[in-house]
């Protein structure tokens, strides 16, 4: 079986076009769509089913997409620890995270890895932590860090530090004056939530279920900068990530509350289990560490 077949096979699937296969491998895509016939005709079988919306795996191409899955991921990483070698770190480095991570937990912290490292390719993947853990699973990236615990037995998650949530509203509202509060208050005021699918929202959801609570939710957004800008407009209150406001509360545009009952979540390397970390993974990892001991994460 030639490697270059399977390639073209391989970025066929994840791309779910012929044409975008085609352009990252730098061919045509009548030569793409050959590789694919030579493939079927080695193995008498077809392998994928084709319409206009979408490429589908048949039983056979499901099979060697798995084990194509697996032979470019030990490339990766044979690659890496080639480039290991060499004084300078190189390769490429696939992380997916949070949106709030990426915004306000990653940004210093790749700053140094790109000044410590600048060979390494970074491809930063901002999905819900779920997702995270299916681009883990996937092998669409090397580690996930998303919030805890993660729920397949096939990864593996291990607590990096503690991400503390406060209730924020304008400074003229009527908790403005307010340092702390409870869940009951919270739940007395029009509220604007993370939308469905979140983490985030299924644990602040099974929170208010467990104390016999229901908030009035008056949006579903889908992000932290939308939720702080409507509330600074005076829409309703909301629970975000206290290192997410500290700009906001120090000018005065909104006003921080602890929550009582309210527990820290924890955020955390996700990995897939028995993956062979990469160099440029262990470079990443060992400087992230070094951060949280600093105290800058």
């Amino acid at each position: 079986m030639d490697l270059y077949q399977l390639r073209g096979f391989y970025e066929i699937v994840r791309e779910q076009s012929f044409t975008r296969a085609a352009e990252k491998l730098f061919l045509t895509q009548p030569a793409i769509s050959l590789q694919i016939k030579a493939l079927e005709t080695e193995l008498q079988e077809m392998l994928l089913e084709r319409n206009r919306r979408q490429i589908r795996l048949t039983p056979a191409g499901e099979i060697l997409f798995l084990h194509a899955r697996d032979i470019f991921a030990r490339l990766e990483e044979a690659y890496s620890d080639i480039a290991a070698l060499k004084s300078v770190l190189r390769g490429r480095l696939a992380i997916g995270t949070s949106d709030t991570n990426c915004t306000y937990i990653l940004p210093g912290l790749l700053a140094e890895f790109r000044a410590r490292h600048p060979e390494v390719e970074l491809d930063i993947r901002n999905r819900m932590s779920p997702e995270v853990g299916n681009l883990v699973l996937n092998d669409e990236v090397e580690f996930g860090l998303a919030t805890l615990p993660v729920k397949h037995r096939d990864l593996v998650g291990e607590a990096l530090f503690e991400r503390r949530d406060v209730l924020i509203c304008p400074p003229d509202h009527a908790l403005g004056k307010r340092k702390r509060v409870g869940l009951k208050q919270v739940a007395e005021h029009p509220f604007l939530a993370l939308e469905r699918g979140s983490t985030s929202r299924q644990l602040l959801d099974e929170l208010f279920r467990q104390q016999g609570l229901e908030l009035q939710v008056e949006m579903n957004l889908g992000g932290i900068e939308i939720l702080k800008r409507y509330v600074e407009i005076g829409l309703g209150i909301a629970l975000v990530p206290e290192v997410a406001v500290e700009e906001e509360v120090a000018a005065g545009k909104l006003h921080a509350l602890q929550v009582n009952g309210l527990v820290k979540r924890k955020i955390g390397l996700v990995e897939h289990k028995g993956r062979r970390r990469s160099q440029a993974t262990t470079a990443f990892l060992d400087l992230l560490e070094e951060f949280v001991a600093a105290g800058k994460i």
